[in-house]
């Protein structure tokens, strides 16, 4: 009698664990948008996105170059000691790895990085060292971490560096007038599967790197986030700005999830002085 007793509650709490809606609550997209497990990954909100949420960063991460992506630790050796390091270029399209200035446009990159070595106005700084903008693509390249977050119907990226963030509707949404130039652009985002694309048009002209790459307020950008796994992401920004290049090109980096980490407080100031610029560049190192 005991034996079929037990046979019975155990039936009954199979049932009632078959039934169950397999539903897990994701704090930080918010009670509207939970993720509904169906498969290990990737688990899908509400609104049928994939779930990424989290923090994320740049795999090798640094904007000093884009042909050679060394960071600021390895510049200094190579200014310093001469310790010569070489990096695949983040540019994967032309195939020679290099951005495919207009004449006039390669004079000016190169005249705006020999300014950042030896600056004597404020405007030859970077801006990323004023503590302003740094825009997009460049914004997915630097060091810092960035957090993901999705409300029912756009994705958000947010940046303690800079406070900067990015809303991203999903709705088909036509983008703003013409004559609005922002300093994150305007984004509009789809899912194709697991990549993200982002149609962004009205940019302000920003720099891209510290040694003067640069586009215009000319510039359409196409962007493809694609999710790998749950742990690994490549950010793949076309950039097609004809006052500029002579054809669109196309960088790729690799982004990390960083499930054990936390965002942490910027504190830049306008007018602070980058240390490698202060320590590396002889008119302004105190004697």
């Amino acid at each position: 009698m005991r034996t079929e007793r037990v046979i019975v509650i155990f039936g009954i709490g199979a049932a009632l664990l078959s039934t169950a809606a397999p539903v897990v609550g994701q704090g930080s997209g918010g009670a509207a948008n939970r993720a509904v497990v169906s498969n290990p990954w990737p688990a899908r909100l509400a609104d049928d996105q994939p779930d990424v949420q989290g923090i994320w960063s740049t795999v090798n991460g640094g904007s000093l170059s884009l042909t050679n992506p060394i960071n600021p630790q390895a510049d200094f050796d190579r200014v310093a000691g001469g310790v010569e390091v070489r990096l695949p270029s983040r540019i994967i399209d032309p195939p020679d790895g290099q951005v495919p200035y207009q004449p006039w446009a390669a004079a000016r990159q190169k005249q705006q990085g020999y300014d950042y070595n030896h600056p004597t106005k404020p405007e030859h700084i970077d801006p990323q060292h004023r503590c302003l903008l740094s825009g997009v693509p460049r914004l997915y390249t630097i060091i810092p971490a960035f957090k993901i977050i999705q409300p029912p119907g756009s994705i958000v990226f947010i940046w303690d560096e800079y406070h900067a963030y990015r809303v991203i509707p999903l709705d088909g949404r036509p983008h703003v007038g013409p004559d609005v130039k922002l300093w994150m652009g305007d984004g509009r985002g789809h899912w194709e599967g697991n990549t993200l694309v982002i149609d962004t048009t009205n940019v302000r002209g920003a720099r891209l790197t510290y040694i003067g790459d640069f586009y215009s307020d000319k510039t359409h950008l196409v962007e493809r986030l694609t999710f790998v796994d749950a742990n690994t992401m490549n950010y793949e920004a076309t950039i097609d700005d004809p006052t500029v290049f002579t054809r669109p090109w196309t960088m790729r980096v690799a982004e990390k999830r960083r499930p054990d980490d936390e965002m942490w407080e910027s504190a830049c100031y306008e007018g602070n002085h980058d240390p490698d610029t202060w320590l590396l560049n002889t008119d302004t190192n105190p004697k």
